[in-house]
């Protein structure tokens, strides 16, 4: 999902508020007919491979260390916290790491494992005729790849895992459009800077949203398929994927442009190229119970058990990730603000009980 962290820095505000966060149609969910949720089955994802994202996290030193202790108190083992090269490095040739250290040392000090997405560009690496472009892709891979490398070094001993880039299958979010030849090329050259810091880091490639292929966006196995065409597919150790559901329940839609089938269809395109001992992390997953296409806080919370389930007993899964641990703004009309297993106020919806019961 595109929505950007939210940063207690007065003068990154205008750039990466709450405002310019985004809805992508692709993620819409329908009520589900039931709220049974799927038995749960034997799978390569265990307790230790769950987390969340923690949008807001950032907004506040108060909203920080509250969520970092709640996380860690409720034993959630991972969480996922976008390392945004905007925020750390507004002006070429000065780097701020001050919101960003805070963000990292309040979860890695608690005892809680990162998964570091390196993601969106500052305008001054982005092409003058993408500037005004919501998430436009950097102009040059290799000043992607030096913010890369320069942050892998600063928390080595932090964070262990990195995924490159969010959402890149999709307009939106690699703008002005998905370019999988300049996606390949930050890959491949994030992925060896990273190994030659540390060869024991993990690297994840950018997690593709739910999509088909529109002339805009590209659907997951066409992502990847191409990926691996560009000659990037020893560039990851894991390929990452975010499996909304816009149809219901995960496990009970398999038909064209469903995430259960996108993920079929892009493990087939990962054995037929090699690939098949590689796992896939699904770094975000979720429902919202606000907006033009919210669920009930009890379906909320059968969704989310019945897809963590699903993806728990795929012999291939890597992680599962939940989005998002707090509402942004609880009942608010925009629907991305409504993803929490908290709500904005920290008090615990259903699904929070339901998510913890999974592990």
């Amino acid at each position: 999902m595109t929505i950007t962290r939210v940063v207690f820095t007065a003068l990154l505000l205008p750039a990466f508020s709450l405002a310019a966060c985004t809805s992508v149609d692709s993620h819409k969910l329908a009520a589900p007919s039931a709220v049974h949720s799927a038995p749960p089955h034997e799978g390569s994802c265990s307790a230790s491979n769950l987390g969340v994202t923690a949008v807001t996290a950032g907004a506040t030193p108060d909203l920080l260390d509250r969520q970092s202790r709640e996380i860690s108190e409720r034993k959630i083992r991972w969480v996922r916290l976008t390392i945004e090269w905007p925020i750390v490095n507004q002006e070429f040739g000065t780097f701020d790491w001050t919101s960003t250290d805070n963000l990292v040392n309040s979860f890695h000090d608690r005892g809680t494992e990162i998964l570091g997405v390196a993601t969106w560009a500052p305008t001054w690496a982005v092409p003058p005729q993408n500037q005004l472009v919501k998430h436009p892709a950097p102009a040059d891979p290799a000043r992607f790849a030096e913010f890369v490398s320069i942050a892998t070094k600063r928390y080595q001993n932090r964070i262990r895992t990195w995924e490159i880039w969010n959402e890149p299958n999709i307009g939106i979010a690699f703008g002005p459009g998905v370019n999988v030849n300049l996606y390949a090329a930050m890959l491949i050259r994030s992925y060896a800077a990273i190994k030659a810091i540390d060869p024991n880091i993990v690297v994840v490639s950018g997690a593709t949203a739910p999509t088909v292929d529109n002339g805009y966006d590209l659907s997951p196995a066409s992502f990847f398929e191409q990926l691996y065409r560009e000659g990037a597919g020893h560039s990851f150790d894991a390929i990452a994927m975010h499996p909304y559901s816009d149809h219901g329940f995960l496990s009970r839609y398999f038909g064209e442009g469903s995430s259960a089938n996108a993920i079929a269809q892009v493990r087939m395109t990962m054995v037929r190229n090699g690939d098949a001992k590689k796992k896939i992390w699904f770094t975000e997953f979720g429902a919202t119970t606000g907006g033009p296409r919210a669920l009930s806080e009890p379906d909320q919370a059968a969704f989310l058990v019945d897809g963590i389930n699903y993806l728990k007993a795929l012999p291939f899964c890597g992680g599962i990730f939940v989005f998002d641990y707090r509402d942004v703004e609880t009942g608010s009309p925009v629907a991305d603000f409504n993803y929490g297993l908290v709500r904005s106020d920290f008090t615990p919806k259903e699904s929070l009980a339901a998510v913890l019961g999974t592990l």
